[in-house]
């Protein structure tokens, strides 16, 4: 029986813990640069830009944030000399910042390479499968794949097997976000609203206001209001005089509504093979994966 794309992508990401795993060097890299996970993210995200980037740019990649937060980031990595600005309002990577996030992924490269869970044969027959997954993704016409073709932009020309194999299923995996975004706004909904409906969708119960506004704190208060606004105004979210909000039943099928879409939407990456050879596929995911713990 074929898993669900949602079983899937679980696979996918059970595999990746293992594919990824390089000790935790990655994370202290940029630790030890003193950057904040945000302020990695918008740097590493220079890759995917030959030329300057405004920060409404980045909205590409990360819609569930609002522009001036990404602006207000952007300055600290100024004042951090890892990115500068061109204009008034445009900013590139710095050389300090260029040759840091080449210096973090030499080594990440380096770390993954050795390991050796399956044969080098295996390994590159299961990066075989999953670039030809990516290349379809990227070129099918039902979801756009923004995010999933910048990942295959900047694919290494390292072809050490694990390595090969790493990045191709971290774009595969990649392409849930792609699902997702062109899940909610098929729907007709914002990046502030939908960030705001999914704190409270995952909470699962209701939040106080100062919970709620922490879990979305990359929304400035204007987009934030405007997404509890516009959640009022569609009877999909509640709050008790004490400022306690919780999403209404309309609120929590709506927001199920987007979940649901964006499965149907990873699901085209089951068109990219044949049958017998996205069998073959799971089959190795499985094998990187390892062994479930009871």
């Amino acid at each position: 029986m074929a898993p669900t794309s949602a079983e899937l992508y679980a696979l996918i990401l059970a595999a990746l813990n293992y594919l990824q795993d390089d000790g935790g060097q990655f994370r202290k890299g940029a630790e030890k640069a003193g950057l904040t996970r945000e302020e990695f993210w918008l740097l590493n995200r220079f890759r995917y830009f030959p030329g300057t980037m405004v920060p409404g740019d980045f909205l590409t990649f990360g819609p569930y944030s609002s522009i001036s937060t990404y602006a207000q980031q952007l300055e600290s990595l100024v004042a951090k000399k890892f990115t500068e600005k061109s204009e008034a309002s445009r900013y590139r990577a710095a050389e300090a910042g260029r040759k840091l996030v080449d210096q973090m992924y030499r080594d990440y490269f380096a770390a993954i390479a050795r390991h050796d869970r399956l044969s080098d044969a295996t390994t590159q027959r299961l990066g075989e499968l999953a670039d030809r997954v990516v290349a379809f993704l990227v070129r099918q016409p039902e979801v756009p794949a923004p995010i999933t073709n910048a990942a295959r932009s900047i694919f290494p020309d390292i072809h050490r097997p694990w390595v090969y194999a790493e990045r191709r299923v971290t774009a595969i995996a990649v392409f849930r976000d792609d699902a997702h975004i062109a899940a909610w706004r098929e729907d007709g909904w914002s990046g502030p609203r939908i960030a705001v409906s999914t704190a409270l969708f995952k909470a699962g119960q209701p939040l106080p206001y100062d919970q709620l506004r922490a879990a979305v704190a990359q929304l400035n208060d204007k987009d934030f209001k405007s997404a509890i606004s516009a959640l009022h105004s569609g009877g999909e979210v509640s709050h008790t005089a004490d400022d306690i909000y919780k999403l209404t039943t309309a609120g929590r099928q709506a927001r199920q509504v987007v979940e649901d879409l964006t499965e149907q939407n990873y699901a085209v990456l089951f068109n990219a093979l044949t049958p017998d050879e996205l069998q073959e596929l799971i089959a190795l995911l499985e094998q990187v994966r390892g062994p479930i713990s009871a």
